[in-house]
């Protein structure tokens, strides 16, 4: 029985996803499925790892991507690994451990900036990655939606008074200044933004 699937979406990240491989592959058994999701770039380099690689058609964005990886995981709790950052080298075990004694529907997880060093423990950000979930209680995320898509998908989480289980590890390490990755991309629209209406 798969009791953990990870969805990870990619888009144009190669070498940071050789990175996140080399780690991640060797943590694998028949208890952990990896929906690879390509984002319409047609990157046939993926195929080479042991892992379940869907090329999808058109760039559909991150949210849609996401959801591609929920409807087709075969696990009782599904993570998401953005495909530029890393794992520690027992996330999976940790993970599989924990789901073994407990059945929360939401489990926690520590994380660390890579760029910063900064660990967030017991963290409240609206990061999809900072947890595991349940399948029978995630939600959707908004198709179509570029930034923040993880808002709303924890506006809904919220609404349904989930069961939770903190891991006190670090176990994620987001890379926060990548250039080119969504987040920072935000960040730099807003500061553009909030200088057009300085000036005007």
């Amino acid at each position: 029985m798969v009791e953990l699937t990870i969805v990870i979406t990619y888009y144009k990240t190669y070498e940071l996803t050789e990175k996140l491989m080399e780690v991640l592959i060797p943590q694998l058994n028949n208890n952990v499925e990896v929906l690879l999701i390509d984002d319409g770039c047609n990157e046939t380099r993926l195929d080479k790892y042991p892992v379940n690689v869907i090329h999808l058609k058109e760039n559909v964005g991150g949210a849609s991507a996401s959801n591609v990886g929920i409807e087709k995981a075969q696990g009782k709790y599904i993570a998401f690994i953005d495909s530029d950052d890393l794992i520690s080298n027992d996330y999976v075990k940790v993970l599989l451990d924990t789901i073994s004694n407990h059945n929360e529907e939401v489990i926690f997880m520590d994380w660390q900036d890579m760029n910063t060093l900064i660990v967030f423990k017991r963290p409240n950000n609206y990061a999809q990655w900072k947890a595991i979930y349940r399948k029978d209680i995630i939600p959707r995320f908004p198709d179509g939606r570029r930034y923040s898509y993880d808002v709303p998908f924890y506006d809904e989480l919220n609404k349904k008074g989930y069961t939770k289980y903190y891991i006190d590890k670090v176990l994620y390490y987001y890379n926060s200044n990548r250039p080119g990755c969504l987040s920072l991309e935000k960040r730099e629209a807003i500061e553009k933004e909030k200088k057009i209406w300085n000036i005007l």
